[in-house]
């Protein structure tokens, strides 16, 4: 699991129950810096000994936190955001009294990022023996439902919108030009029982607004090019068009 190394906050990719939904970011889980020492740890914020500092040591904790602020700036001007995404599967067995042509799994594939207002767009590579193997869904759910006789491993491409690109060694150039605008995920589908998931914190980067703006026009003539273009690739399907 080192390729997660990288991309999540303090864990690796971790294998949770399909109940585990909430797209949050544990407070146990995330590292954060004391208002007044700034020692990094992953203790849970005392909220009531936060306010008793803040009144007794009013200067000191207002340079902090300023200080805090620039923290989350680069040099660029740009600053670190997080989100949690889930990846997996639901599986069910289909009875053999149905007409189902060979196929006994019913099975649902899903991307679940806890934000997706920086979410361009998701792609996900099926198996070639499928219609259209190569899906393209640009608003959420991100997800797809199937029948099928076999599991096999299904690759995604998550694209950020201009103005974001994810912070990994692993990402890679979107197809619309955008740097370190696209990171590929897999996920082996799971039929045993109701399937699983899952879930990984990771990091993206935001740029000024001014570059946001300028990037946004840029990229947008370049995806009603490539838009156009796999439109005539009859081996793409397009669900939100």
């Amino acid at each position: 699991m080192a390729h997660w190394a990288d991309v999540s906050l303090t864990t690796s990719l971790t294998r949770v129950a399909l109940d585990d939904a909430a797209m949050v970011l544990l407070p146990n889980e995330i590292e954060t810096k004391c208002p007044m020492c700034r020692t990094l740890t992953t203790a849970q914020p005392d909220q009531p000994r936060s306010l008793e500092l803040q009144s007794r040591y009013p200067t000191s904790h207002s340079q902090r936190a300023t200080e805090e602020q620039q923290a989350e700036l680069d040099e660029t001007g740009s600053s670190i955001e997080t989100l949690t995404l889930y990846i997996g599967n639901e599986h069910r067995l289909i009875r053999p009294d149905t007409p189902h042509g060979g196929n006994k799994h019913d099975w649902k594939f899903f991307v679940r990022p806890s934000r997706t207002d920086v979410v361009e767009e998701v792609q996900m590579f099926l198996h070639p023996t499928f219609r259209n193997p190569r899906v393209i869904q640009q608003f959420p759910p991100y997800e797809i439902r199937r029948l099928g006789w076999g599991y096999f491993t299904i690759g995604t491409n998550i694209i950020l919108k201009a103005g974001y690109s994810w912070v990994s060694s692993e990402a890679q150039d979107a197809p619309d030009g955008a740097q370190r605008g696209m990171l590929s995920l897999d996920w082996t589908l799971d039929f045993h029982g109701r399937g699983s998931q899952g879930r990984c914190r990771l990091k993206v980067k935001r740029e000024k607004d001014d570059q946001e703006r300028e990037e946004e026009r840029a990229r947008e003539a370049v995806r009603r090019t490539w838009r156009r273009q796999r439109a005539e690739d009859g081996d793409w399907e397009d669900v939100d068009d």
